[in-house]
């Protein structure tokens, strides 16, 4: 299961969702690729204004802050 993070430099709300994805990545053995947008025109149309973005499969879970219920359900999945 490959989650992409989606983040800028310097983001402190970046960091932060890094930290929490933390326990979940040592738990369910999941993967979080982390994707700074910050020079990617593309991306950062598509989600400049929302980082932190977690996505699953092109699908936009949570965006700001983790949201652990909408996790727990994907990694259900």
């Amino acid at each position: 299961m490959n989650f992409i993070l989606y983040s800028r430099s310097n983001c402190p709300l970046c960091e932060a969702m890094e930290e929490e994805l933390r326990p979940f990545i040592e738990k369910y053995s999941i993967t979080v690729n982390r994707l700074y947008i910050d020079n990617e025109a593309a991306l950062q149309e598509s989600y400049g204004d929302k980082v932190p973005v977690l996505t699953l499969n092109d699908e936009i879970l949570c965006h700001y802050f983790l949201d652990t219920d909408i996790l727990l359900k994907a990694i259900a999945e």
